[in-house]
Parts: structure tokens; sequence; C-alpha cells
């Protein structure tokens, strides 16, 4: 383990919930992932995502956001919340870790060749830690900004929102990385998992005794934070009642959610939260998966699925390579929805990336790349790559399926404060 997450650790009391673990993995100022000046994404990174691999993908996402930004705008022309205030500041898209810009650049890029009228009326801004993410962001958007397009970076929301209202906030793939923590509902009581330093003295170069710190977890009793989140969840911290909601005897909670809902109300009290992530709804009742329409026979929802990647191998182990592999958990969108709504939002869409794609010509483009893949000219190869990867996220039984897409609003009509700068 790099010793200056040990350090902190240990500066902490020498034990921390998994959750502060993860963290520090992924986001300590000089030791974690995330702040690391490599590559994350391509051949020479960790692994792939879908704004990476699939153009179409980037396309979809890219007109839902500016039919989001066009309902904002109405709402402001007819009057109604932002528009009455005045129309000095623009909207905002802020996007939420931008990973290595190809998101934004596609997005911008699809909307300059349809949407050029948007140049004047939205900013698009990145909140961003990592410094050498944001260098390759910036690269990654310096044509955009060079066609006029406005792009900001921010160390934070408060600093994104300054100087526009935000109309939509997005997180492709960010609510994974949040930290989560481990709660085992098997005995009579919950333990969470706690990870304490472990001081071991290996041989060293040349047998010098170098002391190696060693990330080790222990079942303890839970946290204020976990028991709270557990309350907010499921209304109880008893593990008789928490056990036939687990796969594997461990719940995933991330009481982040939370804050993160207050801080998205603070800096924009109308506007909408796009959230396209893996995960699936949680465990619910048959009433409420009835409103939601969903299929209350699915079982159980929760267990364990925190893992890394490194090199593009997956790692069930997140105690190696600490901050030199990504550090991951799925999400459950029945926690957003809770928290969501709990800060004033409405989820108003939940559904899987294969059922986004296929209404906005999924299918149609599938059969173009298959037929371009097929014929002789020097196109074939990259069609058939991308013919490939379309499919796989056209399968709702696959990735298309795995990957979801959540569309939390806050009214339109809210009494919004424009942050000056």
């Amino acid at each position: 383990m790099p010793d200056g997450i040990a350090r902190q650790i240990e500066a902490e009391g020498g034990r921390v919930t998994f959750a502060r673990f993860m963290e520090l993995a992924l986001t300590h100022p000089t030791e974690g992932y995330y702040t690391r000046a490599e590559p994350l994404l391509g051949p020479q990174g960790h692994f792939s995502t879908a704004p990476r691999l699939s153009p179409f993908f980037n396309r979809a996402v890219a007109r839902l956001l500016a039919e989001l930004v066009d309902s904002w705008s109405v709402a402001r022309a007819n009057g109604a919340g932002p528009a009455s205030i005045g129309g000095e500041l623009p909207g905002s898209v802020i996007e939420l870790g931008g990973g290595e810009g190809d998101l934004a650049g596609a997005v911008l890029r699809t909307w300059e060749d349809t949407r050029p009228d948007l140049r004047s009326l939205v900013v698009y801004s990145i909140v961003e830690i990592g410094a050498g993410l944001r260098a390759r962001q910036e690269g990654a958007l310096s044509e955009a900004r060079r066609q006029g397009w406005e792009v900001r970076w921010a160390a934070d929301l408060l600093e994104a929102t300054t100087g526009t209202r935000p109309c939509v906030i997005l997180g492709n793939e960010f609510v994974d990385a949040l930290p989560v923590h481990l709660v085992d509902v098997q005995g009579r009581r919950p333990r969470e998992a706690w990870v304490t330093i472990d001081r071991g003295v290996g041989d060293g170069a040349g047998g010098s005794g170098h002391v190696e710190a060693l990330p080790t977890e222990i079942w303890e009793d839970v946290s204020q934070e976990a028991e709270a989140e557990l309350l907010a969840l499921f209304g109880t911290a008893e593990t008789e009642a928490l056990r036939s909601l687990s796969r594997d005897g461990v719940l995933e909670i991330r009481p982040t959610l939370r804050p993160l809902m207050d801080q998205i109300t603070a800096v924009m009290p109308s506007g909408c939260l796009l959230t396209i992530d893996y995960g699936e709804w949680g465990v619910t009742s048959p009433a409420e998966d009835a409103c939601c329409g969903r299929d209350s026979t699915r079982g159980n929802a929760y267990g364990r699925t925190i893992r890394g990647y490194f090199r593009h191998q997956l790692a069930l182990d997140p105690y190696i390579r600490v901050g030199l592999q990504d550090v991951t958990a799925d999400v459950d969108f029945r926690a957003m929805d809770l928290h969501g709504r709990e800060a004033g939002f409405e989820t108003v869409l939940f559904t899987t990336v294969a059922a986004l794609l296929t209404a906005d010509g999924g299918g149609e483009r599938l059969a173009y790349l298959l037929e371009r893949a097929t014929s002789p000219s020097g196109e074939a190869l990259e069609a058939d790559h991308e013919a490939q990867v379309l499919a796989g996220l056209l399968d709702p039984q696959g990735l298309g399926g795995a990957y979801k897409v959540m569309l939390q609003v806050r009214d339109w009509g809210a009494n919004q404060q424009e942050r000056q700068p």
C-alpha cells in the first residue's frame, strides 16, 4: 500500500471503514487512483467506457441532453423558475467526473453538427479533482473550445455553478465510484468491514528490512453512518429483517448519496440529474414495484459487488495494488430514488441503456454497421468493431441491461437563485 494512504489511515486512529479506505484509494491527493497522471482508459489504461467505445452511445446521450436543455429553456421562456429571475446568465450542463473527456467531447461535436444554437445558450462544466485527468480533458475538448463552445472546469459543484444556472447535472459512471460501506447481516447483529494497517517486515532491496504497509480487513460494529443509512433505506438495522434482502449476506450501502443530493439541491433548486451507471433497483415491496412498473418476483438485488479493474482485468480483491487499480461497486438506484425524493427530486425515467439506444434507432444503426462490415471497403474492420460494441449495448440480457439510465427532475418552477461570480 502507498505509504501516504497508510499514514492517513493511521492518523485517523489506525482503523477506518471500508468506505473511507475506498475513498482514499481513489482520491488521495497524491496517491489516489484518480489523482495519478497515468491514463485510465484505452489500451494503456485499466478499463474502457461506453463513451470511449461507442459513437452511437455518445450521440444518444447528446440528443437526450439537448432535449433536457430545451425543456429547461421552454420553462425559462414561459416564466417558470429560472425565467422568473431574468435571462442574463447561461444555462449549464455539469458533468461529474469527466473521465478523459470522451463523453464531453462527443456531446459537443454532436451539438456542433446538429445543434449549434446551443453554443450561445449552454456552458459545459466538468467537476474534476485529478490534475492529470483535467489535462487530458482539456486536450480532448480543445477543438470544441476553438469552435466557440464554452467549457469550464471546477473542483466542486459550488465552483461549477458560479455564473450560470445549472439545468442538467450528469453523472456517467460517477456514482459507482462513491465509497460503499460493507455490512454483514448474517449473524445476530450487523457487522461492518473496517480496514487496519499491518506493518509487516519485507526483505527490501538487498535485505534492507523495508517495512511494508498492508491493509487488513476486520469485521466489527457498524459505524454511525452505516447504521443511519440502514434505517433510511430499510427502516431497521436488525439483521433478522435485513438478512432476506441480501444474496450473500452482505449489504453495500452509500451514505454519501444523501449529502450529494443535498449539494445538488443547494446549487440547483430547479433542474434535473441524469445518472448513467451499472447497478440495479434494490429490493422493494410489490406495491412499490407496481408503481414503478417493475417485476417484484426478481428476488434479492443486494449483495457484494465491490471489485477492481487493473489493465482491463477484473480484480476481485480491492486490497491489492491500492491506488493503482480502479475500485467500483454497483449502484443501488432505489437508494438514489429515495434520497432524491427526500431532496425534492422526482424520478421520471429509469431504464436500461439497451432500451434507450433501441428507442434512438440503435437497431437500424447496428444493421447498417453490419452491412458495412461485410463490404470490401477499408472501413470494414472499424465498422465490425463498432457493431460488436453496439450489439453489446443493445443486449438487455448483457451489457446494455446492466447499464442503467435514471433521470430525476426537480421542479422547473422552483424559485431558483442564480449564483453570481
